[in-house]
């Protein structure tokens, strides 16, 4: 994994924990338990890292949501 990928996913993974009113860390366990860190998170970097915060959030969240991990 890049640095810039590193940068990308804890770019995410707070900004998703805001988003859902969690911690970096509840987002992180729940990305890296259900196997999204890596099979999501971490490849859709090169799609998503020009995208608009929001955009990249409101996509994570849509995710978390279809595979019923937030509500």
């Amino acid at each position: 994994m890049s640095d810039k990928q590193i940068e990308y996913s804890v770019f995410c993974i707070e900004n998703v924990a805001e988003q859902l009113g969690k911690t970096g860390s509840e987002v992180f366990n729940m990305l890296n338990e259900s196997g999204l860190l890596h099979s999501y998170l971490i490849p859709s970097y090169e799609a998503l890292h020009t995208q608009s915060k929001q955009y990249i959030v409101n996509e994570i969240v849509s995710v978390l949501k279809e595979r019923n991990l937030v509500a």
